[in-house]
């Protein structure tokens, strides 16, 4: 009779191992569903919202550029009409547009890079940021889990066990 006892006991640390295991795969199963159906949408529509918000940037700035391309296009015209009376007049301006022309190209050129590149810093800096906040909030909830959980499957055997390893480590130092 006390063998078949001690037999069971040597069973139990074997299922153990493999149940333990179970769970955890379970745990992590039932955590990925939930921040599969929970997180998935808001991160999207932020995700979405960003590129709203990106697109009209990048629209504005080309409205602007093609009005400044007609207004250069308006100037070149005023310039042919006076053809024969202003030649010199006409060399000096059509120089003139052209370096403003340039100018303002190069610097609708530099700001749309800047908007792009701060615009692409803050969609990095928001997502880090939500990513974090992800991250704290997992921990949290393991956390919270594991302090429902582990007390009522921790024995007084597995105390003791870890006492004897904590007593084994602080004498071996």
């Amino acid at each position: 009779m006390f063998g078949a006892n001690a037999l069971a006991a040597e069973e139990a640390d074997n299922w153990r191992s493999i149940f333990d295991l179970v769970m955890r795969w379970a745990n992590f199963a039932i955590l990925a569903f939930i921040l599969i159906k929970y997180a998935k949408t808001p991160l999207k529509t932020f995700l979405d919202e960003k590129r709203q918000e990106i697109a009209h940037q990048i629209n504005k700035i080309e409205r602007e550029k093609e009005t400044a391309e007609q207004k250069i296009e308006e100037t070149l015209k005023v310039l042919e009409d006076s053809k024969i009376r202003f030649a010199k007049l006409k060399q000096r301006i059509i120089e003139d547009g052209e370096n403003k022309k340039e100018k303002i190209i190069e610097e609708a050129r530099q700001e749309s890079q800047i908007l792009m590149e701060s615009a692409r810093k803050k969609i990095d800096n928001q997502f880090l940021e939500a990513q974090k906040a992800l991250k704290s909030e997992l921990v949290e909830m393991a956390l919270n889990l594991a302090m429902e959980k582990l007390p009522a499957k921790i024995t007084d055997e597995d105390n003791q066990k870890w006492a004897n390893a904590f007593l084994a480590n602080i004498s071996s130092k």
